[in-house]
């Protein structure tokens, strides 16, 4: 074998080599990108979680309640305090899962329906007056996101009864 076969010899398993190795990136960063949507969806339940805790706290229902018909008007300053600190978590929370759905970590699926949770508590008389007031500290595409679920409503009824 001459000097210039084993060259040639070497430059194409050089170049086998970079495509195997390439192929090797390309999967580790699909198990990558995998693994963060897993993460994205058990952050999701952990906001969901963390709100569903703060409802069952003592009064915190009945005041979430009243808030659905009621603005602020209707509380006394503590419970505007508990509210608003409710509503503020709730939505930075959903701001964190638009801006994970904007970067496509959060798959589009997941994102619809975490829409039509956070619709439902759009629907409050109370949320609606807390959004007006305090819309100015989100950025502007959250913001419109948040204006066309309050416009568009719930996708059911919140306090359905059945018989």
């Amino acid at each position: 074998m001459t000097l210039e076969q084993i060259y040639f010899l070497a430059g194409i398993v050089s170049s086998l080599a970079v495509i195997a190795s390439l192929i090797f990136v390309g999967v580790q960063l699909r198990h990558t990108a995998n693994q963060q949507r897993i993460a994205t969806a058990v952050g999701y339940y952990d906001i969901f979680r963390d709100h569903m805790k703060i409802l069952s706290e003592a009064g915190m229902v009945d005041l979430f309640l009243r808030g659905l018909d009621h603005g602020p008007e209707a509380f006394e300053a503590a419970d505007r305090t508990r509210l608003n600190v409710f509503y503020t978590m709730l939505t930075r929370g959903y701001q964190v899962m638009h801006y994970q759905a904007e970067k496509k970590v959060f798959e589009e699926g997941f994102w619809l329906h975490s829409q039509n949770h956070f619709r439902d508590h759009l629907a409050s008389e109370y949320y609606r007056s807390f959004w007006r007031a305090r819309q100015h500290h989100f950025p502007p595409g959250f913001r419109e996101v948040v204006d066309g679920l309050i416009e568009d409503g719930p996708v059911a009824p919140l306090l359905e009864v059945s018989s």
